[in-house]
């Protein structure tokens, strides 16, 4: 789904309206793809969103160390 055209707006989403247990997950789920999806250009997106909530939430960026364990 995180590759697809139209089904990474769906985890984008789901990553806007989760509650911060339910974000955690998904984050956790999608950290072993970061490498990959940066390669596509709608799982851009997904990383995207991802730094966006990470930079609001002080959680640092994906290149970096973060509280919920995005470095690469």
């Amino acid at each position: 789904m995180m590759k697809d055209q139209y089904a990474n707006y769906v985890i984008q989403k789901m990553l806007d309206i989760a509650e911060p247990n339910q974000r955690k997950i998904l984050v956790h789920k999608i950290r072993p793809h970061i490498a990959t999806l940066r390669k596509y250009t709608y799982g851009k997106h997904i990383i995207a969103k991802l730094e966006k909530y990470l930079m609001k939430n002080g959680g640092g960026d994906l290149s970096s160390g973060s509280p919920l364990g995005l470095s690469m």
